[in-house]
């Protein structure tokens, strides 16, 4: 199975509500190719001449990709957005409307051609039971997966290891492998600092404040990649505690003492299963839940074990989220359903794979639906 040999082969179009109760920024269709949505955020704002906070979107679209997602501007007028000019870029469909914040869109339509590859009807219908909603290797750093173990020493309070492990733990894969493998072997900041190219900003950010202490490197670096680094290490537990119940029972299936998310119209609704509920929860095919573990977190039955067993393993407990020397990144935690669902699935076979379309609500991830899919 071959993904993303070109951006084509990879469609993505974010299917997303515009509300108008307060039309108080301009909303348009952000058309984009081989971009992914921080970068291209970046570039927008600098052309625009606003802070990239003006701008919002709802999702995070990757760049190896063909992408279609709604973005709201705002403080611009209508004029100065369709004159900006950025290559394989299209701004279309202006319009006013409300602010777009992260999580707003439902999901995700995707066209994939998944080369090298064939599946068969009976691999369709029973992918529509569901699959184990992990989160994708995205959400780790794809070339260099290093994010969840930045996030892991942040827990932990090891800020020297975290600032180290962003800056220089190698992978010969990427283009920056001999400046970070020097970096590993030798620990000479200085020779870093002079060293590390232009490209790599967030690394010469750190390097500039590293002699004032780890603390003060990480505050060098934009609050939302600081945040990414909690997530990515949460959304590493949460992979685990899924990865390990699924051994014991099968994906779909919910035990009293199991989290339940419902949504009540556009409320969503966490219930404990048990006795009272179990028909409601078969009959709405609702599935179980599991943690993304902060410090508010509370699991019962089979999946609380499971979660005590890996927080144990990995030498934290809940209240280390609160993250004393960074209280703005605390996380209290939230829950997530482990199972992935699909939805009109189709697909055409043609010369050197298959072409497949499909939903995914927000989310979940098309990689992991493919894996799961084609083995």
């Amino acid at each position: 199975m071959r993904i993303k040999e070109k951006p084509e082969d990879f469609v993505v179009e974010e299917v997303i509500d515009i509300a108008h109760a307060k039309n108080d920024c301009l909303v348009c269709t952000l058309e984009k190719r081989g971009w992914d949505t921080i970068g291209i955020v970046k570039v927008l704002a600098r052309k625009l001449g606003i802070s990239q906070k003006r701008i919002g979107f709802a999702g995070l679209k990757d760049r190896q990709a063909v992408t279609r997602q709604k973005i709201s501007v705002s403080g611009v007028d209508r004029k100065q957005l369709e004159s900006v000019r950025i290559p394989r870029v299209s701004i279309i469909d202006i319009e006013l409307g409300d602010r777009i914040r992260l999580g707003d869109h439902k999901g995700n339509q995707f066209t994939i051609m998944v080369r090298d590859a064939s599946v068969s009807p009976g691999a369709v219908e029973k992918i529509k039971g569901g699959f184990p909603n992990y989160f994708g290797i995205q959400r780790f750093g794809e070339v260099r997966p290093i994010t969840h173990e930045v996030g892991r020493e942040l827990v932990r309070g090891d800020l020297d290891t975290a600032a180290f492990v962003f800056l220089a733990k190698p992978f010969e894969k990427e283009k920056y492998f001999e400046v970070r493998k020097e970096l590993w072997e030798t620990h000479d900041f200085e020779k870093a600092r002079s060293e590390y190219p232009l490209s790599l900003r967030y690394e010469r950010a750190m390097l500039e404040n590293i002699g004032k202490g780890a603390k003060k490197a990480f505050e060098a670096l934009p609050r939302r990649l600081n945040t990414l680094f909690i997530h990515a290490y949460q959304a590493y537990i949460f992979n685990e505690i899924v990865r390990r119940r699924s051994r014991a029972v099968p994906i779909t299936a919910v035990e009293p003492g199991d989290v339940v998310i419902d949504w009540v119209g556009t409320r969503r609704v966490v219930t404990l299963a048990g006795e009272h509920n179990m028909d409601k929860i078969t009959e709405r095919g609702l599935c179980a839940a599991a943690p993304i573990v902060g410090y508010k977190t509370h699991v019962r039955g089979r999946i609380g074990e499971i979660t005590q067993e890996i927080l144990e393993e990995e030498g934290i407990g809940r209240e280390d989220f609160r993250l004393r020397e960074f209280p703005s990144l605390a996380s209290r935690g939230t829950h997530r359903e482990i199972a992935g669902k699909a939805q009109d699935i189709s697909y055409t076979c043609e010369e050197g794979g298959t072409r497949i379309r499909f939903f995914l609500p927000k989310g979940e991830y098309a990689t992991v639906f493919l894996e799961e899919l084609f083995g």
